[in-house]
């Protein structure tokens, strides 16, 4: 049997304020962003599963064959733009915009698609996606801003952000 008649394999890395979780998810035929924005599920299955500190990233502390990840304790996720599934884009209903996000250890920046004018006043992130998505993004650890996270698409846990600014480009 191959993972392609079970659907789609992502890989991923998962971030929490204290690991990086690489690994990765059978999310059938919808890309990751699907599995997890579903509100019934509260744990991921990850396979292949390496896991490392965020003071030092690239040193494995183990590798198991599977891992139950709870969706509620990640920061967020970087994936390919194919596992991030955003609103249709049209003319009138969408504008990119530069977006800044902070959060436990880790400051996001990268393009947030949104509706075509955001008045900050009325605009709230929980009206959102429970994770939100950003592209072309950059993740940096706070307290140290050498190391840096970079990838297509980067899943931000709503329920973990401290702040949300978007600005024009």
């Amino acid at each position: 049997m191959t993972s392609v008649q079970f659907g789609r394999v992502a890989q991923a890395d998962f971030f929490t304020t204290t690991h990086r979780i690489s690994g990765q998810v059978n999310t059938g035929p919808k890309p990751l962003s699907d599995m997890l924005n579903d509100r019934s599920l509260s744990y991921m299955m990850a396979t292949n599963v390496y896991v490392s500190r965020l003071l030092a990233p690239g040193e494995i502390v183990t590798h198991v064959p599977v891992a139950y990840l709870s969706k509620e304790n990640l920061s967020f996720v970087i994936v390919q733009a194919r596992e991030a599934r955003q609103a249709e884009r049209t003319r009138f209903s969408a504008q990119e915009y530069r977006a800044l996000v902070t959060l436990p250890a880790f400051e996001i920046t990268g393009r947030f698609l949104g509706p075509l004018r955001v008045d900050m006043q009325v605009f709230s992130p929980a009206s959102l996606d429970p994770f939100l998505i950003l592209t072309d993004a950059t993740a940096q650890i706070v307290a140290l801003p050498e190391m840096t996270f970079c990838g297509e698409a980067i899943l931000v846990n709503g329920a973990r952000l401290e702040s949300f600014g978007l600005g024009e480009w």
